[in-house]
């Protein structure tokens, strides 16, 4: 009887552990998509002329961007949404220069991301909304990044947030979140990691 007892406690333990968990990560996912806007280039191939050209396009994009100042998350994927025949402009005439002939298709939307760290601040693995641009094949190696807050936006070689970008993060999100996300304490690390595995199921 008492090992029957023992057996329903841990049952009972597990399954509220994962009920928990399971509700604390959507809590978690929820925000990070509701205030972070990605970046996602996607090279023809791995060849080196093509890896060239992801950057390339991506150096250009984040120079048409960085000349506004978006306030939110909204603002920028408005402003996206209206400037859309500028950005496939601004990659046509990338890939022209280039002396290729790729299609190229961009996409506005959510999509899967994996952990990514930048700097102080790691980005468990999950759906967030971004802008996808996907070059010819698009069986090359990614270019991750942050459009909001403004992270590629101000370096784009090392893509890490700056202070600027880490206060507007911060004001962006509960203090639970931003701990999460910016922390490298043992209890936030185990809580990272639970969000990042269960977003990746």
């Amino acid at each position: 009887m008492r090992k029957k007892t023992i057996f329903t406690l841990i049952i009972l333990f597990t399954v509220y552990f994962l009920f928990h968990s399971f509700s604390y990560s959507k809590s978690i996912s929820d925000e990070l998509q509701e205030n972070i806007f990605r970046l996602h280039v996607i090279a023809n191939s791995n060849s080196e002329n093509d890896q060239n050209l992801k950057l390339y396009v991506r150096d250009n994009i984040v120079h048409y961007l960085e000349q506004y100042h978006f306030k939110n998350k909204g603002d920028l994927i408005s402003f996206l949404y209206n400037n859309k025949s500028q950005i496939e402009k601004i990659v046509s005439q990338c890939i022209s220069e280039k002396n290729y002939s790729y299609d190229f298709s961009i996409e506005i939307g959510n999509s899967y991301f994996p952990k990514k760290d930048y700097g102080n601040i790691s980005l468990p693995s999950g759906y967030y909304d971004g802008l996808k641009i996907k070059i010819g094949e698009a069986k090359g190696k990614n270019w991750w990044c942050v459009l909001f807050p403004p992270m590629c936006l101000i370096d784009s070689a090392t893509c890490e947030f700056t202070s600027s970008s880490e206060d507007t993060l911060e004001n962006s999100l509960s203090n639970e979140t931003f701990s999460l996300v910016s922390s490298d304490s043992p209890n936030y690390q185990f809580k990272f990691k639970i969000v990042d595995f269960l977003n990746s199921l």
